[in-house]
């Protein structure tokens, strides 16, 4: 029996006949093509273990062939119909029916992947606000439901999960059209899998599922290791990035200027929002809802931070939101980040004359700032470190000690500053006498509850 390609099921499918026709596929024992006048389904006969009793040694025995219907060509491809027959024939070993699990799935609503992720996305993201969703989104709608989703939930198997992340893995070049960008890669295959496996513990969890097992579990040791990124600039490469982030002008040279100056992750400025800011203190508060690790962040401000952010909010005010950085006057966070790359590339080489540094990230300065800011303290800086990046600290300590560090904090950012800029300008006010005393007894406590 030869195996079926594409071509030779368009050919026949393509042939016109009076009569029904099974074309059989040689790769996958009972999977059929069914072709009638009007229309050609898929077909897998199964006999299911333990079915037709047990032998007088205990063997289970397999039970009658029943076929069970996998979809309509070309609906249903030759790969898609091959990926569901295997998920049912390994249901048939362990002894589960795949023509009872159906029926199972249909009276208990026989959600569809595609149905599921719709009442996860309404139901868990949205409602949560997680800051992610923009994530969980772009993993749904590029890679999930194009692929899986017209799977029923409740049979979904371990090899189509793992057949999806075959396909997530396979990069696809950015194309000519001005909203198309690259997808897939080993990244694009993490995140799949994480909210993949979200979703359906929050289905079984929910009880819209009537399964209790979930397929995306334990997955990740089919994935490669994931690569620790060390890429550290050099004071004089961050320096050249400084004078390059001033010629790109709003809204991303002032948001590269700003996590040069913070630490802060490239995504908080780019949802960073008005009322967040506060220059009466100079400080940056991120509420808990906000913020990855779910607690409140105060970002001291230096002077020439707030300088940039005061330009910034007094000369493009957004008139549809409150988004400090953004494309859309301020209704939208900014998004953009590749092609804003791109440009700051090509502003290196103009500051630099010919030279060109090494690649990095903008999450890469984040590194650079942490990095910079550990020569500076020395052995034992490593607490004051977390609390500039804003990493949560579990510790029974923390639980008591709810001093900020703000002014500690305020203090090694300003001399990080000065290595990167040098010396404030005169013309920057300085802070009023007994800031940091209210910082650390005013906005701290807040950020501590």
């Amino acid at each position: 029996m030869k195996r079926l390609t594409d071509l030779a099921v368009r050919a026949a499918v393509n042939r016109f006949r009076r009569e029904r026709f099974d074309l059989a596929d040689g790769a996958v024992p009972g999977l059929t093509l069914r072709l009638g006048p009007h229309h050609a389904t898929w077909s897998l006969v199964v006999r299911v273990t333990g079915d037709g009793g047990v032998t007088r040694r205990g063997h289970s025995k397999k039970g009658k062939r029943v076929r069970v219907t996998l979809g309509e060509y070309p609906k249903t491809t030759l790969e898609a119909a091959r990926s569901l027959a295997n998920a049912y024939l390994d249901q048939a070993k362990k002894g589960v029916s795949p023509a009872r699990a159906l029926e199972d799935s249909a009276t208990a609503g026989g959600l569809t992947v595609k149905a599921l992720s719709e009442r996860f996305f309404s139901d868990f993201v949205q409602l949560k606000e997680l800051c992610a969703s923009l994530k969980y989104a772009g993993a749904l709608r590029v890679h999930v439901v194009p692929r899986i989703g017209d799977v029923l939930a409740d049979t979904l198997s371990r090899e189509q999960v793992r057949e999806l992340l075959r396909k997530v893995m396979i990069r696809v070049p950015r194309k000519n059209g001005p909203r198309d960008r690259r997808r897939g890669g080993k990244e694009a295959a993490r995140t799949v899998l994480a909210v993949l496996r979200k979703m359906i513990s929050w289905g079984i969890s929910e009880e819209l599922l009537r399964r209790r097992d979930n397929p995306a579990s334990g997955m990740e040791s089919n994935l490669p290791k994931k690569r620790k990124k060390e890429r550290v600039l050099s004071l004089e490469e961050a320096q050249i990035v400084w004078r390059a982030a001033q010629t790109l002008g709003y809204p991303f040279g002032p948001a590269y200027q700003l996590i040069l100056l913070t630490g802060c992750r490239p995504g908080e400025w780019a949802r960073a929002r008005r009322p967040w800011i506060d220059l009466t203190q100079n400080l940056c508060v991120i509420p808990a809802e906000r913020y990855k690790s779910d607690h409140v962040h105060v970002v001291p401000l230096v002077q020439e931070a707030a300088k940039i952010l005061d330009h910034v909010l007094a000369n493009f005010h957004g008139r549809s939101g409150d988004f400090i950085f953004s494309g859309t006057e301020g209704k939208n966070a900014l998004a953009g980040w590749p092609k804003a790359q791109a440009r700051m590339m090509r502003a290196i080489c103009a500051v630099s004359g010919e030279r060109t540094l090494e690649r990095w990230t903008p999450h890469d300065l984040r590194r650079t700032v942490a990095t910079r800011i550990a020569e500076q303290l020395g052995v034992g800086g490593e607490q004051l470190i977390k609390r500039v990046l804003g990493h949560a600290d579990g510790s029974v300590t923390a639980i008591y000690n709810r001093y900020g560090y703000i002014k500690e904090m305020r203090g090694v950012l300003e001399q990080w500053a000065t290595d990167l800029i040098g010396k404030p300008n005169a013309d920057i006010a300085r802070l009023p006498p007994g800031v940091e005393d209210e910082a650390r007894g005013g906005v701290t406590d807040k950020a501590a509850a």
